[in-house]
């Protein structure tokens, strides 16, 4: 998947934010061409309780698909981080996985960015996450039309 410095920057500051408690948000672009994101929409956290879980609101969803479908864009993934914690998915990460889509995970230590992982579910059984590459682009790759 490619995404833009400038897009990595933004889902990074977010995740500063919001530690010791995880963000949250949608990766906006197209699944063509092995994936790019154009967009990021910061989301929030419904899970008050605990640092190491998010809960997606239901209605920014909505939101954030109806912008992408205005753009001629899709939701291809989501984004969250991992405060002090690897960049890998979790079993709770696997439960609540949408088919399809792209997981981008933010380690954060101490309140900075440490490593970034990208999954999606791999194809047979056991249903588990496979790592796949991510491309840092050049904003000119991925300018809006």
């Amino acid at each position: 998947m490619k995404i833009t410095d400038t897009l990595l920057k933004q889902i990074y500051a977010h995740a500063r934010q919001t530690y010791p408690r995880e963000c949250f948000g949608f990766l906006v672009g197209a699944f063509d061409d092995g994936g790019w994101v154009r967009r990021v929409h910061p989301g929030t956290n419904l899970d008050t309780g605990r640092n190491d879980r998010f809960e997606m609101n239901p209605v920014e969803f909505v939101k954030a698909d109806r912008l992408a479908e205005e753009a001629g864009l899709e939701i291809v993934g989501f984004y969250h981080s991992h405060p002090d914690w690897p960049a890998i998915p979790s079993q709770t990460d696997l439960l609540s996985e949408v088919e399809g889509s792209f997981y981008m995970i933010v380690s954060i230590h101490h309140g900075n960015p440490a490593h970034t992982g990208l999954w999606r579910i791999a194809a047979g059984a056991p249903r588990r996450f496979a790592p796949l590459p991510l491309e840092i682009v050049d904003e000119r790759e991925l300018t809006d039309d």
